[in-house]
């Protein structure tokens, strides 16, 4: 066959069956696609993963490369739970509310479940109790509805005292709570107004909700103290969110 330039062939449909040409320390040889695809088991193990790593898509017939990061945010749209962690410890002494900022979560226009499991403590005072709300900063989210729960620290199975229990006992135990639709920052609207158990101990609750975004906005949560006692959300609190729609 007569010598063409590479620019002069007529173009051809991919196929693995198709052979291309390869220099083999000076000797040329032919190897054919699904060769050139099956080398990609020769390659190194990649070390541990970073955001900036990319990986390869096709787009409409066309190789391209992602980042990571564009994936998993990618994977989020699709149910994958978000997660956001306390990294340092949030504290009110007052009964007028402050963002838990570290639990900030921005949601883009979708349905979502979320759920903050919550370590919080109260400093000097059982007669104080944490107080919780709900909010949603900068964007539309019309639909929500939120509740909050936590172990009671009755001793009986004949009567929940509503105060929040750090430790209970095997034989009775309540689950109390409250549940709200209304967003709230400075005058959150859910918890005990009785007390609880142990101060200085980590105490465990739950908010979780359903919220329907309309507009991409920022969920918060929203911390105060019954009193003017010192009341905290501890390391190790976090935020997990879903979206389902």
């Amino acid at each position: 066959m007569a010598d063409t330039k590479v620019s002069a062939l007529s173009a051809a449909t991919v196929a693995l069956a198709q052979e291309i040409p390869v220099n083999d320390a000076g000797a040329s040889k032919k190897l054919t696609v699904q060769k050139v695809l099956d080398a990609t088991d020769l390659l190194a193990d990649a070390a541990a993963l970073a955001d900036a790593n990319k990986l390869l898509v096709i787009q409409s017939g066309a190789a391209k490369d992602a980042a990571l990061t564009a994936l998993v945010t990618y994977l989020q749209t699709k149910g994958m739970p978000r997660i956001a962690r306390l990294g340092s410890q949030h504290s009110v002494s007052s009964t007028t509310g402050t963002k838990v900022t570290g639990l900030d979560m921005t949601l883009e226009a979708g349905t979502y479940t979320y759920q903050y499991n919550l370590l919080v403590q109260q400093a000097t005072s059982t007669s104080d109790a944490p107080q919780f709300g709900i909010n949603f900063s900068t964007g539309t989210a019309a639909v929500k509805a939120h509740g909050l729960r936590f172990w009671d620290a009755s001793t009986a199975i004949t009567a929940a005292v509503h105060i929040m229990d750090n430790i209970g006992i095997k034989t009775a135990g309540f689950i109390d709570g409250m549940v709200s639709n209304a967003y709230t920052t400075t005058s959150p609207d859910m918890g005990t107004t009785i007390g609880v158990a142990a101060t200085g101990a980590n105490i465990f609750c739950i908010i979780e909700g359903i919220i329907v975004v309309t507009v991409q906005g920022n969920l918060e949560l929203w911390r105060s103290a019954e009193g003017a006692n010192a009341s905290t959300t501890e390391i190790g609190s976090s935020l997990t969110v879903i979206r389902t729609a």
